[in-house]
């Protein structure tokens, strides 16, 4: 890792700390979600492909609403020209990418305790369950990362990201959803084959997002 991608994660995490908007808002959602999924299964018995599902839409909408800030915010402060500037587009993504990865897998963990917790719901394969998890953090983040970066510069950023984001991240819905539910299943109703070739379905399409992000970043954060 060089010195300008260590300097953009390190500006990252130091704007998060003065402002708190991005873990605020990310804590609060998962805390809502939660809960309304708790009350709303009450004296229920919930399913592995209904526990899967649950989850994976809070995932879902946790990085839709918090990762495209890491972009969106330089145009709106107006410092996108100035880190034009003092770093290359690859630097920038990295350094970005690197953060919203780190936060995500944070709003995973929050999530996974939150929901394990209030709905009672067992965990047979915690393994496989930390693949998919670590797979989904990893797409999600490089999808909605260069997300963001198309719709900086847009008057209607915010919605844009959405209208975007959705297109690429319904099939890793997909993949987690089919991951998820062997990992929740306890009776071995589902083929672990099936949940295992999800799960690093995920992770390789996390990682082959990350890696071709800057090339695609480059593209759109023109100087």
């Amino acid at each position: 890792m060089n010195r300008r991608i260590k300097a953009v994660l390190r500006k990252e995490f130091r704007s998060e700390m003065r402002t708190k908007n991005g873990l605020a808002t990310t804590t609060l959602f998962g805390v809502f979600t939660v809960i309304t999924i708790s009350m709303a299964t009450f004296d229920l018995k919930i399913s592995p492909q209904l526990a899967s599902g649950l989850l994976s839409v809070s995932l879902l909408f946790a990085a839709i609403v918090a990762l495209p800030r890491t972009m969106i915010v330089e145009e709106e402060q107006g410092t996108g020209d100035l880190l034009r500037l003092v770093a290359k587009p690859e630097d920038v993504f990295w350094g970005k990418a690197l953060y919203n990865l780190f936060f995500m897998l944070v709003t995973g963990i929050i999530l996974t305790v939150l929901f394990l917790g209030f709905t009672g719901t067992p965990l047979a394969k915690p393994w496989l369950y930390g693949v998919c998890l670590l797979g989904s953090c990893c797409a999600f983040t490089g999808a909605v990362t260069l997300c963001g970066a198309l719709v900086a510069q847009a008057s209607n950023r915010t919605a844009l990201v959405g209208v975007l984001s959705v297109p690429l991240l319904l099939p890793l819905t997909f993949l987690a959803v089919s991951g998820l539910r062997v990992a929740f299943d306890m009776k071995g109703g589902f083929n672990v084959t099936n949940g295992v070739i999800a799960g690093f379905g995920l992770v390789c399409y996390g990682f082959a997002s990350l890696a071709g992000g800057p090339y695609l970043f480059s593209a759109v954060w023109k100087r």
